[in-house]
């Protein structure tokens, strides 16, 4: 394995466990590698990948408010400068879409240990998995797609994420953000606007679609 010490790694993902046991996994594994920095939100992450870049983000799929995916096109927007692999504990057909339309350079399962370092060798030897744009490329559609549509604010989509994973009512995803009830419809309207949705169901369908 071709790992060299300016190797450095940053990992997001909400589950302790999973953040100790992949610190494990590099530890013992990639001993040429570190790890800079490990958080467990998205709100957390985004800040750090300017301040604290590292050489390889790795970003779960499944996060507490803004998720993985919509996390991952607000970094791969902001930066070309490192890979990201995202991961899931779920199957790779839920996330694949989604994590190359977000702009991921790859994707791995949390399953196997094998399959994470196979990964990450991959990204840091290749630039990206098969299948998958390189970050410069995925910074360039993204930035392009922003100019030539309206894409959700990260408000948004942690709204319509509420909805359509944890299936929340207004009222609920009122309290779970501290915002009132009138802001959550107000922004279901501009959601629904921009999916090009008749109904909040509607615009959930599109969202959970590969291309939402």
């Amino acid at each position: 394995m071709s790992f060299n010490t300016a190797t450095s790694i940053a990992i997001v993902d909400n589950d302790t466990r999973s953040l100790d046991s992949l610190y494990r996994l590099l530890t013992e594994r990639l001993p040429t590698a570190r790890v800079i920095w490990m958080v467990q939100s998205a709100k957390e992450a985004m800040p750090l990948t300017k301040s604290h870049a590292p050489s390889l983000l790795l970003l779960d799929m499944s996060l507490e408010g803004v998720q993985g995916p919509s996390a991952c096109r607000f970094i791969r927007k902001q930066s070309p400068d490192f890979p990201i692999l995202a991961m899931t504990s779920f199957s790779l057909n839920l996330y694949e879409a989604k994590a190359k339309a977000a702009g991921a350079q790859g994707l791995a399962s949390k399953n196997t240990e094998d399959g994470i370092i196979t990964a990450i060798d991959s990204v840091i030897r290749n630039g990206s998995m098969a299948g998958f744009e390189s970050r410069q490329l995925a910074h360039i559609r993204l930035m392009n797609e922003t100019v030539h549509n309206q894409r959700l604010t990260l408000r948004e989509e942690e709204i319509i994420d509420l909805c359509a994973d944890e299936g929340l009512l207004d009222t609920e995803i009122a309290g779970k953000l501290g915002i009132s009830e009138a802001t959550v419809r107000k922004h279901m309207q501009h959601i629904m606007q921009k999916l090009g949705a008749r109904t909040a169901r509607q615009a959930v369908a599109i969202w959970l679609s590969p291309r939402g």
